[in-house]
């Protein structure tokens, strides 16, 4: 099977004059596999950040879709998903930062109809320049989950976990970064019950406002089979162009 990289496309902004501490981001991603399957995935997110020295807030959304074609079954849509989420901080440039959270997400290839959840903890910043990040993570979060019938043995769950995170950025050049976070949540009644979610990205700047990226994004859901998956395990790997306002 060759792999083919595609779907690099501006999104069209209007976005008013920006205060210092602000950003919009804005990215559309994608991939096309094809051989004895014809895989496409398309991806798209938008986020919006406004931080000072007392507090910090962050909303972001983003959306999959992916459809595979064969022979014996045609065309079938084999990814649909979406998540919106927004956190707010305080002390954002202090050694420790109080956070609280919430967000909502949906995934089809993961048998989730929805799954919600509010959480609070504290990051700790282990270093910050203006070149490198390493940022550790630690709280608690309640969360709903219903699965998405039929199949599932799971029905409607609501449970409390713990967060943990780590996420590390490096600026390799002036124009390049690499950057990883990976999240672990871990049911707090049940070691056997956990989501593991790994994002790695390389941003290369082409301008002031736009950069072309490559992202690998693996998502490990404890329970998906349970309610009716296929695989726990959902991986993706992108490639895209973000433009920042």
């Amino acid at each position: 099977m060759r792999t083919l990289s595609w779907f690099c496309l501006a999104i069209p902004a209007v976005v008013a004059a920006q205060q210092p501490g602000r950003k919009v981001e804005g990215e559309v991603s994608g991939n096309l596999f094809f051989g004895n399957t014809r895989q496409v995935l398309a991806s798209t997110r938008a986020e919006f950040e406004r931080a000072d020295s007392g507090s910090a807030f962050r909303a972001i959304g983003r959306f999959n879709y992916g459809e595979t074609t064969t022979d014996a079954a045609g065309t079938v849509v084999s990814k649909r998903s979406w998540n919106v989420g927004s956190s707010y901080d305080l002390r954002p440039y202090a050694d420790f930062t109080p956070f609280v959270r919430v967000g909502t997400e949906s995934s089809f290839e993961n048998r989730i109809d929805r799954r919600s959840g509010a959480g609070a903890g504290a990051r700790y910043n282990i270093a910050r320049t203006t070149g490198t990040d390493a940022i550790l993570s630690a709280g608690v979060a309640g969360e709903r989950t219903s699965a998405i019938p039929p199949g599932d043995s799971l029905g409607v769950e609501t449970l409390a976990r713990a967060i943990t995170s780590l996420r590390l950025r490096r600026d390799l050049t002036s124009r390049v970064t690499v950057t990883n976070e990976t999240t672990y949540q871990p049911a707090l009644t049940s070691g056997n019950d956990y989501t593991i979610l790994s994002i790695s990205a390389l941003k290369m700047r082409l301008a002031r406002f736009a950069a072309l990226t490559l992202t690998f994004r693996d998502n490990y859901d404890s329970r998906a089979v349970l309610r009716g998956a296929r695989v726990n395990n959902d991986g993706e790997l992108l490639v895209g162009l973000l433009t920042t306002f």
